[in-house]
């Protein structure tokens, strides 16, 4: 009978109306199974040897939080056996991924600048086959084009990296 009225009332189909109804229903245990080769199989269906992940529902107080617009905040804590990382290894292990970042920024201008000096000479020194034959200095011409494209990437994307942890 108030199916009925909402189908009525919302001009919708009974069976997407039934499934709107059924989704917070939906929520269902996840079970984790390692075989004797060591391949990992997560299902929703408990097979032996399985172990229970416990999984919980996104609770409406942080769903709500995310709305209004401040940070949503993890749904459970972390585990007590979680690992935790002090701050003095979070900021040595900073200062490592920042000197790598510094050192591949390095190494991939000094490739720009040999991919340059490379294509320079490549335009304006033709052996004998590339000029009997133009296709074959175009060719070289275009891959040392898009090495010189790939630096220039690399270099802005890992200058955009370093901008973030700085």
């Amino acid at each position: 009978m108030i199916m009925c009225y909402l189908v009525s009332m919302l001009n919708v189909r009974p069976l997407s109306l039934l499934f709107l109804l059924a989704a917070p229903l939906a929520w269902g245990d996840i079970y984790k199974h390692v075989d004797d080769k060591g391949n990992i199989t997560f299902t929703n269906s408990p097979m032996k040897g399985a172990t229970r992940v416990i999984v919980e529902s996104p609770s409406p107080r942080s769903t709500a939080k995310a709305k209004n617009g401040s940070k949503a905040q993890a749904a459970s804590p972390s585990p007590a056996n979680f690992p935790k990382v002090s701050s003095g290894a979070q900021k040595e292990r900073d200062t490592n991924r920042r000197r790598i970042l510094e050192e591949e920024l390095a190494a991939e201008k000094r490739l720009l600048e040999n991919q340059k000096k490379e294509l320079s000479e490549a335009e304006t020194n033709r052996s004998a086959e590339e000029k009997a034959n133009p296709k074959k200095f175009l060719e070289r011409i275009s891959r040392l084009r898009e090495g010189l494209v790939l630096h220039e990437k690399n270099i802005s994307a890992l200058q955009a990296e370093l901008s973030r942890i700085r």
